[in-house]
């Protein structure tokens, strides 16, 4: 059942502050000037909700495609009343108990850019939904002697809990018991299995309520292990998949099959053949393929390796959208999916492990990023360091490398950015710090000013000037934009690829010569295989089967 006598006193509530700020329940803070705006007006700021169905509503002006953001974790379409200017969503509130954001974001009707609404902070009250938060106390990360671990396990929860598991590897999971001393789950586990290499130690909690929660994850180095240093190599050419066509991939044979056609077909546009693959390793509708899949994923790596191509995945920040996790308040997400890649490596031999890591983050999109003051440049790079940390501490030899817009060196918010006491351009700071960078030189000409060649220009003599052979890969756009704010330059979908092939060839010329160079990555899969030579009766396409592959 709704609280419907709390969201009516909820309702006159804010009725009543608006008419004592002298505002009319109509009104907005963009209305005057007739800009775009939207809001979320039920429940306020500070409400304390219960674990029920909550009916989230507020009005808007001049946008479309409402959506309302819950807990930087659910995307929710919304009901929209156009006449009346307002929008509401419903939000199961049954499953969470604690603090929750609520933001709601539309198109701008005018710019055809994302507008955001001020986020909304509540509690919810409902103990049974809590969520034990597990920290494992020992072993602390690093080398580990002798053929057993012995593990300790801290939980904190409101609620009794049932059971607390610890595994190794995510591979048999083992019920710890707690000492009634010190409060703490203790187990002792059984690593031969794994001496000689790194491994992930994580445990589990399990509330009387149903409720689980994980810690994150503890690596040791067994029997003598030694980190390893990854060694940046040609990622020419790369293609991003994403999470729509990367579980088709994983788990579909056909669709492989189209995969390795497309990747190997050099005759069709007079192009290379593409050799790196950037998988899409989020969860994707009820399937999370890295926790709940390994076996189907590494059979995917091994058929990739065994055709010549290396395999990265590619993690965002855990949340939705996924720029949320370069947030302080949700970067725990963004280091979650981090662990799952690395968790994977550690679970499955070496010839289904991933090569590298690939971070699309784009904290940039949010709109924090304009504000005056705003220090999400050097959170970005905090979050960058953070997923470092980790893969360092795994002891892998992982090429780490995010994705980053052609303009770190050049825009105004960028270009003197101080981070561990040096200040230069923010695209430098990520160069120093990871192994490669990905540009998102998103260009329909390789010429010229804003040509895809002068704007990596910095980012590859930089690299050049601190010795990192192999670390910059020019990434170009072949997406349908006609529906969004970016200007038709940015992709080379109206052209088609014979154009685009053409302007490479400058690019490939003009770099040919620069050890710093890693090749060229095309984005993305999907629409890349729904481009033609050239728009038009003479329009040549991949000879494949496109009917289960959506267009853009």
């Amino acid at each position: 059942m709704r609280h419907r006598r709390w969201r009516w006193l909820t309702a006159v509530t804010a009725l009543l502050a608006l008419t004592v700020s002298g505002l009319a329940p109509t009104a907005a803070s963009g209305a005057a000037d007739d800009s775009p705006w939207v809001s979320i007006d039920d429940p306020l700021e500070g409400s304390t909700l219960p674990g029920d169905t909550l009916t989230v509503s507020g009005r808007y002006h001049r946008v479309d495609r409402i959506e309302l953001v819950v807990g930087a974790q659910q995307i929710l379409p919304t009901d929209v009343d156009a006449s009346a200017g307002t929008w509401s969503a419903d939000v199961d509130l049954s499953a969470t108990h604690g603090d929750l954001e609520l933001v709601v974001r539309g198109r701008d009707l005018d710019t055809l850019y994302t507008t955001w609404s001020p986020a909304v902070r509540v509690q919810v009250d409902n103990r049974r939904a809590a969520v034990p938060v597990v920290s494992i106390v020992s072993p602390d990360e690093g080398s580990v002697g002798g053929k057993h671990v012995s593990v300790s396990v801290r939980v904190d929860s409101p609620t009794p809990v049932r059971r607390v598991e610890v595994a190794i590897n995510g591979q048999h999971w083992r019920v710890a018991a707690r000492d009634p001393h010190t409060g703490l789950y203790r187990v002792k586990i059984n690593a031969r299995e794994w001496l000689g290499d790194f491994a992930a130690i994580r445990a589990r909690a399990t509330t009387r309520a149903g409720m689980t929660g994980e810690s994150p994850s503890t690596y040791v180095a067994l029997g003598g292990a030694s980190a390893q240093q990854p060694i940046a190599t040609s990622q020419d050419r790369a293609i991003w998949i994403w999470e729509r066509a990367s579980y088709a991939v994983v788990f579909d044979e056909t669709e492989r099959d189209k995969l390795g056609a497309v990747m190997d077909d050099t005759a069709t546009f007079d192009s290379d053949p593409i050799r790196t693959i950037y998988l899409g390793v989020d969860r994707y509708r009820d399937t999370d393929m890295l926790r709940d899949s390994r076996a189907e994923v590494a059979r995917f790596v091994r058929w990739a390796k065994d055709r010549g191509y290396q395999v990265q995945a590619t993690i965002a920040g855990g949340t939705r959208p996924p720029y949320f996790g370069a947030l302080e308040q949700y970067e725990h997400f963004a280091v979650a999916e981090m662990e799952k890649v690395l968790d994977y490596n550690l679970a499955v031999p070496s010839d289904a492990r991933f090569d590298g890591v690939n971070v699309d983050i784009e904290p940039y999109i949010l709109p924090q990023w304009k504000e005056p003051g705003t220090t999400l440049p050097t959170r970005w790079l905090e979050v960058l360091d953070a997923l470092i940390q980790r893969r360092d501490a795994s002891g892998q030899p992982l090429l780490f490398g995010p994705a980053v817009p052609r303009w770190l060196d050049t825009s105004a918010c960028c270009t003197q950015v101080t981070w561990n006491g040096t200040t230069k351009p923010l695209s430098d700071h990520v160069q120093d710090m990871t192994d490669y960078i990905a540009i998102m030189d998103y260009r329909d000409s390789a010429d010229g000013g804003a040509g895809i060649i002068a704007q990596a220009q910095h980012e590859i003599e930089y690299a050049q000037r601190i010795g990192k052979p192999n670390s910059v890969v020019v990434g170009v756009e072949t997406k349908d934009l006609t529906g969004g704010g970016d200007p038709e330059t940015v992709t080379f979908y109206e052209e088609g690829r014979t154009h685009m092939e053409g302007e490479l060839k400058k690019v490939y010329a003009a770099f040919a010569d620069s050890p710093a160079f890693a090749g060229v990555a095309m984005h993305h899969f999907d629409s890349l295989v729904s481009l033609p030579s050239v728009w038009g009766d003479d329009a040549v396409w991949y000879p494949i089967d496109r009917s289960t592959i959506p267009k853009g």
